[in-house]
């Protein structure tokens, strides 16, 4: 008795984590980009570079226009996987270049559907999704 207690208690408790932890059931995030873009995939830290406004033009001299979302577990995904900082730190980092006049900022937008639509109307630009999200207005940018 006291054992199937024991794993009714364990099964709840995995059970109430997994609810709780949204990103779990979280499919994965891919690097999206308008078909004007002249690659087909960028290492992880080329991305990152372009996050952090240290690469500003495509191999072929185009601009890169770039497209954040405001916030979620897909940015918080990317923010950390990618770019390797934290959601708040890159937010602040922009904030930063805003101020001092170094560099553009990213485009913000609020939903995944609307990061597809502005990376789709925008050439030269990027962005991020969670793979679930329709994105076939965009291409897929592989990541190595």
């Amino acid at each position: 008795m006291r054992t199937t207690k024991t794993r009714l208690i364990l099964w709840g408790t995995l059970l109430a984590w997994l609810l709780a932890c949204p990103a779990v059931w979280a499919g994965e995030m891919v690097v999206v980009a308008n078909s004007s873009v002249p690659v087909d995939s960028l290492h992880r830290a080329t991305v990152a570079d372009i996050y952090l406004g240290n690469k500003t033009r495509w191999d072929n001299g185009d601009a890169i226009h770039v497209v954040m979302l405001k916030g979620g577990a897909t940015h918080e995904r990317f923010a950390q996987d990618t770019v390797g900082t934290t959601p708040v730190k890159l937010k602040n980092y922009w904030k930063k270049v805003v101020f001092t006049g170094t560099g553009t900022p990213p485009k913000i937008v609020r939903s995944e559907g609307d990061m597809v639509k502005a990376v789709a109307n925008t050439s030269g630009a990027i962005g991020y999704v969670d793979s679930s999200t329709a994105h076939g207005d965009v291409k897929v940018i592989g990541i190595r």
